[in-house]
Parts: structure tokens; C-alpha cells; sequence
């Protein structure tokens, strides 16, 4: 038998600890959603960098062909007009 004091005191308790695993779940999520938020703004970081040295990439590519190409048109040109 039970009484209805020590029986209150139990629910309390259950209670507290249950409210302290509720307390504990929320701030875990909290950080995950955090933590998820900051992942995406370092792969959108990530993904723009990856775009700007595509471009430099390609540019410095257009430079160096049109470079090598005058500079061999140029070559044939000269050894060919020198007798």
C-alpha cells in the first residue's frame, strides 16, 4: 500500500525528469539545426569559390592559347620571310 503523499512526491519527480529530458532534446536539436544552418552557408561559401576559380581558370586557359598561338603564327612567320 501506497500512500497518496509518497505517491505525489513520485509523480514530481518522474515529472522533473521528464522535463529535463524534453529541456535536453530541444537544445540538442537546437544545435543540430545550427550546426546544419552553418554546414550550407560553408558549402555556399565553398560552391561560390569553386565558381570564381572555374572562371580564372578558363580565363588564364583563353590567355595561354592565344598567347601559344601568336606566338607560333609569329615564329613561322619570321622563319619563313628570313631567307
Amino acid at each position: 500500500m501506497t500512500t497518496p503523499g509518497v505517491s505525489a512526491m513520485k509523480n514530481n519527480a518522474e515529472d522533473k525528469a521528464m522535463q529535463n529530458i524534453l529541456n535536453i532534446l530541444k537544445t540538442r536539436v537546437q544545435k543540430e539545426d545550427e550546426q546544419r544552418r552553418e554546414a550550407d552557408k560553408e558549402e555556399e561559401i565553398k560552391n561560390d569559390w569553386m565558381l570564381a576559380a572555374a572562371v580564372l581558370d578558363r580565363i588564364c586557359a583563353i590567355v595561354f592559347a592565344v598567347i601559344f598561338v601568336g606566338g607560333t603564327i609569329m615564329f613561322f612567320s619570321i622563319s619563313v620571310m628570313r631567307p
